[in-house]
């Protein structure tokens, strides 16, 4: 009997998943079918217990409409926390590929992990800070009349258990990324720290399966049920952290292991105009070598480039605008990872130009290094 494989389109994207509902500051925002579970749920909790506990005597029609109306601004509070981290991984030249809402909040799916373990600290910290502020701000508002400050202090409450379940150090919880970058910032290791993280996330997880025995115990059987399921999406994708954190180079491996090859020369003529067009446009994260008369005299990259008014980019040259050689090190091909990677924090520069001998050999940069260490 013949066999069939169902092959996925090469264009196929796991990520992409939902109803596309449009784009904030150029980052695509998805809904995932699931997220309209939780618009129920949140609508009848409100209408049919807070708010006549809250405000008594009221038309039940104005129950369900400000459960609906809040139930939309929770779906937006979370949008919110989300697009904090978005915001601040962009701040870091680091490409956001959208945010999907859904049945457990929502995911901002950055395209990479950050380079550094204090920008890794910064994208994790700002949602929850992020839901802190909705939370302060709703209090505030919490002292109108009526329905209204009702949902607003109900609206409070929710983004300051949201600010505190995402700080809880279970990584991939925001927690458990500052977590992380702790752990980074402190060992210097990205895949040991994140190994580390992995292994409280699994832990956090059986905490999470513990609380909700309680729970089923005394008679809380939907609470028990949600938080099994939190505890089963936590544990799996910690598990598969762990499992993608190991093996890695030693950090006195060479850098040649980590070398980029037949990186292009760049001559120091070349208008900004087409080192977008031919390099920049398709490697906008990397930097090029800059020669002149067959000697490295610079380094270019995407950020020097944007400092320059677009309409300028024909008539300015690679020359005017490059890294000069005292802005960065020069990196040999056998020195260890280790010494390459302390050059460059102490040029504080993401890439560095790398020789053998007198012969330029390839590029380096930062990720190369971090992710393999």
């Amino acid at each position: 009997m013949a066999r069939f494989v169902r092959r996925m389109p090469a264009d196929f994207d796991p990520t992409a998943r939902g109803w596309r509902v449009g784009e904030l500051s150029g980052v695509e925002v998805r809904v995932d079918p699931s997220l309209l579970l939780i618009a129920a749920l949140v609508t009848f909790s409100l209408a049919a217990g807070v708010l006549p506990r809250e405000v008594p005597r009221t038309n039940g029609v104005f129950y369900w409409l400000f459960g609906a109306i809040a139930a939309l601004i929770f779906i937006l509070s979370i949008l919110w926390h989300e697009m904090a981290h978005a915001l601040m991984a962009i701040r870091y030249r680091i490409p956001v590929k959208r945010i999907v809402l859904h049945l457990f909040g929502g995911v901002a799916f950055i395209a990479r992990d950050p380079e550094r373990p204090a920008h890794e600290f910064w994208i994790a910290i700002l949602g929850p800070l992020s839901s802190l502020a909705l939370a302060f701000t709703f209090g505030a508002l919490g002292q109108l009349p009526d329905l209204v400050g009702a949902v607003c202090r109900w609206l409070a409450l929710i983004n300051l258990t949201l600010a505190i379940f995402n700080l809880l150090p279970g990584f991939p919880l925001d927690g458990g990324r500052v977590l992380r970058a702790v752990l980074w910032h402190f060992g210097g290791s990205y895949r040991k720290a994140t190994r580390q993280a992995s292994r409280v996330g699994q832990a956090m997880a059986g905490l999470f399966v513990i609380f909700a025995a309680l729970l089923f115990f005394n008679g809380f059987l939907f609470n028990a049920l949600w938080f099994v399921l939190i505890a089963g999406f936590l544990y799996s994708t910690a598990s598969l952290s762990y499992r993608m954190s190991l093996g890695g180079l030693p950090s006195a491996a060479p850098l040649f292991r980590v070398l980029r090859h037949n990186v292009p020369l760049i001559d120091a003529r070349l208008p900004l105009a087409l080192l977008v067009w031919r390099y920049l446009d398709h490697a906008p994260d990397q930097a090029f070598p800059v020669f002149q008369n067959g000697m490295l005299v610079g380094m270019i990259t995407a950020e020097q480039v944007e400092r320059v008014p677009r309409l300028e980019w024909g008539r300015v040259r690679v020359g005017e605008v490059m890294l000069p050689l005292n802005a960065f090190p020069i990196l040999f091909l056998t020195e260890p990872l280790e010494s390459a990677k302390a050059q460059l924090d102490a040029y504080n520069v993401d890439h560095a130009p790398v020789f053998a001998g007198d012969q330029f050999v390839g590029m380096v940069n930062r990720r190369d290094i971090v992710y393999r260490t």
